[in-house]
C-alpha cells in the first residue's frame, strides 16, 4: 500500500488533514431525535465512564451533518449502533490517555477546529458558529477531537518506537513493484462495515445501502468513512492509497476493476463484512518518470461519409474496442468483421515526445486494450497499446520505508485498541 507519510496515522488533528479526510456540509435541520432503542439517561458504561443518551444524540447529529446525510429518525436508528461503538472506543482511548498521563490542551483543540473550518471552507472560518447554526453543540466536535488527539499521542509514544523495518522488506516491495511495472493501480478510498455476528447482517447491510445512496447523492465519502468505517483507513477518510489488483479480497478486486475514476461501488460483501469503494484515480505502475515510458501503438481509423456519421462510427469503434482482447487479434478482427476500418502500426512511441493528447490517452491503458474512440475532423480514430517499456530509475527507499512503517503502525494501533476494548468493562444499556 503506497502511503507517502510515515506519520499518516496522526490524522486530521496533529497535522493538516487531507482534503478528502473529513468534510462538513450543511444538512436539513434536525428532526426530533429517534427514540427507538434509546432510553433516557445512561446508554452505556465503559469502565468508570458513562455515555448518556444526550451524548449519543449529539454525536448522531454531528455524524449526519459531517456525512451530508438528512437527519431523520430512520437515519438515526440505522447509524446508532456504529456511532455508539465509536463513542465507546473514544472513552477507552481517553481512559488510556489519562492512565498514561497524556494531556490535550484547549489550544490544540481550537487549532484543530480552525484547520477543519479552513479545509472545509466554512464561511468566516468559524467552525463553532457553523455547528451552532446547524443545531450542533461545538462541545460535541471538541470531544471527538480530544479523543482523536489523545489516541494519536498514545500511538506515537507507545506504538511508533516498536516499528522495525528491515532492508529485506524494502527489497520485497521493490520486487513487487518491478513485477507489477506496466500494470494498473488504483487510488482507492473504502468504507468497511464489519459483520461480527450473523444476526447483525440485515442491520449492517441496511446501513451500507444507505451510505452508498447518500454518497451517490452528494454526501462526502471521506466524512462518511471517518464517522462510520471500521477499516484501517477510517482515520484518514477511508484512504487506502494506491492499490493493485490482488491486494484486496477477491470480491472487492472484481468490483474495483469495474469502476472508473470518480465512481462509487458497493456495497460488496466479503467474508468479514461490507465494503464501499470510492475510485479516485488510476495509473500505470512505473519506477521512474512516466514521461520516459515507451509504448508500442497500433491505430485504426475510418473516415466519415454521408452514409456513416460521427455517432455511428463512434458506436462502432466502441464495439471494436470491446471485441479486441489483445493486439494479436486486432488485425484479424478488423479484416474479418470491420473491413471499412484502416489499420496502421505506429511503432514505438516515447510519451515525452508524443503529442500531449496522445500521451494522456495511452499512459494508463493496459496492454492489449484500446483507447476510447476519438473524433477528428475527418473520421473516427482509436489507438491500441501493444507493448510498454517502463522506466526504472530513482527508486526512493526512504519513501518505501515510510509506507511500510505507516501500514505497520496502523495495524498495531488497531490491535492495541482491540485489546483495550477486549479488557474493558462495557455495559450497553440500550433496549
Amino acid at each position: 500500500m503506497n502511503k507517502s507519510l510515515f506519520l499518516c496515522l496522526a490524522v486530521s488533528l496533529l497535522t493538516a488533514m487531507p482534503a478528502h479526510a473529513q468534510r462538513i456540509q450543511p444538512s436539513v435541520q434536525p428532526s426530533a431525535p429517534a427514540s427507538s432503542g434509546m432510553t433516557q439517561g445512561i446508554v452505556a458504561v465503559v469502565n468508570e465512564s458513562i455515555i448518556t443518551s444526550t451524548d449519543l444524540r449529539a454525536r448522531l447529529g454531528l455524524a449526519l451533518l459531517s456525512a451530508g446525510m438528512p437527519d431523520s429518525p430512520e437515519a438515526q436508528r440505522r447509524l446508532m449502533p456504529q456511532v455508539l461503538r465509536t463513542l465507546i472506543e473514544e472513552q477507552i482511548q481517553l481512559q488510556e490517555g489519562k492512565k498514561s498521563g497524556i494531556t490535550v490542551t484547549d489550544d490544540e483543540i481550537e487549532k484543530a477546529m480552525g484547520r477543519l473550518a479552513q479545509e472545509n471552507k466554512i464561511p468566516g472560518g468559524d467552525m463553532a458558529a457553523f455547528l451552532r447554526s446547524n443545531k450542533i453543540s461545538p462541545a460535541t466536535m471538541k470531544a471527538q477531537i480530544r479523543a482523536a488527539i489523545t489516541w494519536n499521542k498514545i500511538v506515537m509514544r507507545d506504538v511508533r518506537p516498536r516499528i522495525d523495518i528491515g532492508e529485506d522488506e524494502i527489497d520485497a516491495v521493490i520486487g513487487r513493484m518491478r513485477a507489477g511495472a506496466g500494470k494498473q493501480e488504483h487510488l482507492v478510498s473504502e468504507i468497511f462495515l464489519a459483520v461480527d455476528k450473523p444476526e447483525d447482517e440485515a442491520e449492517v447491510k441496511a446501513l451500507a445501502d444507505k451510505l452508498v445512496e447518500q454518497i451517490k447523492g452528494g454526501a462526502v465519502f471521506g466524512a462518511a468513512a471517518r464517522q462510520f468505517s471500521q477499516g484501517l483507513g477510517a482515520s484518514v477518510g477511508g484512504d487506502l492509497g494506491w492499490i493493485q489488483i490482488g491486494q484486496l479480497a477477491p470480491e472487492v478486486d472484481k468490483a474495483l476493476q469495474l469502476l472508473n475514476p470518480g465512481e462509487v461501488g458497493g456495497p460488496i460483501r466479503s467474508a468479514s463484512g461490507y465494503h464501499i469503494l470510492g475510485m479516485r484515480d488510476r495509473r500505470v505502475i512505473a519506477l521512474g518518470d512516466v514521461k520516459n515510458m515507451t509504448v508500442k501503438l497500433q491505430q485504426i481509423f475510418r473516415p466519415f461519409t454521408p452514409e456513416t456519421g460521427k455517432e455511428a462510427l463512434l458506436a462502432e469503434a466502441e464495439t471494436i474496442r470491446r471485441s479486441v482482447t489483445d493486439c494479436a487479434s486486432l488485425t484479424s478482427t478488423i479484416s474479418n468483421r470491420f473491413p471499412q476500418w484502416r489499420w496502421q502500426d505506429l511503432g514505438e512511441v516515447k510519451l515525452a515526445e508524443a503529442p500531449a493528447w496522445l500521451a494522456s490517452k495511452v499512459a494508463s491503458i493496459p496492454e492489449g486494450q484500446g483507447s476510447d474512440a476519438m473524433a477528428t475532423d475527418k473520421g473516427a480514430l482509436m489507438v491500441f497499446v501493444c507493448g510498454r517499456t517502463v522506466p526504472e530509475e530513482n527508486i526512493n527507499r526512504d519513501a518505501i520505508r515510510a509506507a511500510i512503517g505507516s501500514e505497520k503502525m496502523e495495524l498495531q494501533a488497531r490491535r492495541l485498541l482491540r485489546d483495550l476494548r477486549k479488557n474493558a468493562f462495557i455495559d450497553v444499556r440500550m433496549k
